[in-house]
């Protein structure tokens, strides 16, 4: 959740080559595939129709890359003079997301108790049912052997303690110890705060949330909860990421991440903290309109992730 700036690039995971050099590998390796395709024995017709395939997959990702290419400096343009979320369609579509999905009200009675929820992964109950299976079995299949009641009994042994971890591992607990003796207060303003959550492809991608109260923001990401006071909140951006996706440097297309960034006041002249938490592009535009207590300009970024397959 909070920005953190990248690690070192590792030796052995390069930068992406440029187009031009990857062209180039691309030309050469058109007719590698009709030789490779001759010396596995295939018919001529076959490594044809091959080579022709793979020549027009990379010529259309070719292509969508430049066109990609060409539109990034309209994104950025787009998005730091805001007119991007000023566009005549996307003011409908947000509108209609507002009547149908308003900001949720925390029903839980306890604070903790909520945040338990929203970080409850039901694959380790799975987890913990197939640990019960593996001790029954071992302690009902009293005519085997030892060994295999042997690890019957450590499987179920092992499957208990990733599912207790993948149950038990998670920030909320420190979080509440952390709050320390302005836990009531906090409590409170959670409790009667507005709500947004956010999660993308099940427990194991995003699982994100903004819950804005009278006092006090508190944000919640995968591994990582924080709290803040409202009146030391100086601006808000909203921040709109472009992450190009290649498989083994061939283009696979573009997808648009949206999060919400947060600054808090400087005061002892030391660097800026600021906090980010992802959330889709209407709830990110509910969230700034709630909070923003500055006009603050929208953020722009293009990143490059590498799918090697």
């Amino acid at each position: 959740m909070g920005r953190f700036e990248e690690p070192p690039r590792k030796k052995f995971d390069p930068d992406l080559p440029p187009l031009k050099s990857r062209v180039v590998a691309y030309i050469v390796c058109v007719p590698l595939c009709f030789i490779m395709g001759k010396f596995k024995g295939f018919s001529t017709v076959f490594c044809v129709s091959l080579t022709a395939a793979v020549a027009a997959v990379l010529a259309v990702s070719v292509f969508f890359e430049c066109r990609s290419k060409r539109r990034d400096a309209e994104f950025r343009n787009a998005v730091r003079n805001d007119e991007f979320h000023s566009d005549e369609k996307w003011q409908e579509k947000y509108s209609d997301y507002v009547l149908k999905n308003d900001f949720q009200q925390v029903t839980a009675s306890s604070m903790k108790a909520d945040l338990d929820r929203r970080f409850f992964k039901p694959s380790g109950v799975v987890w913990l049912i197939a640990a019960a299976i593996f001790f029954a079995a071992a302690i009902i299949c009293r005519a085997a052997q030892n060994d295999i009641r042997g690890v019957l009994a450590v499987s179920g042994i092992l499957a208990a303690m990733w599912g207790g971890f993948k149950l038990l591992h998670t920030p909320v607990r420190s979080f509440i110890a952390n709050c320390g003796e302005k836990l009531p207060e906090i409590e409170r303003s959670y409790l009667n705060g507005k709500m947004l959550t956010y999660r993308r492809n099940g427990e194991h991608s995003c699982n994100s949330g903004i819950n804005i109260g009278g006092n006090y923001v508190v944000m919640y990401s995968d591994g990582m909860i924080i709290c803040m006071d409202r009146a030391e909140i100086e601006s808000v951006n909203k921040h709109i990421t472009k992450t190009k996706h290649y498989g083994n440097g061939v283009y696979a297309g573009s997808v648009f991440t949206y999060s919400l960034i947060v600054n808090l006041k400087d005061q002892d002249g030391s660097r800026c903290t600021h906090y980010q938490v992802e959330l889709n592009e209407f709830q990110v535009q509910m969230a700034y309109e709630a909070l923003s207590v500055s006009s603050s300009p929208s953020l722009s970024s293009i990143k490059e992730q590498k799918d090697n397959v």
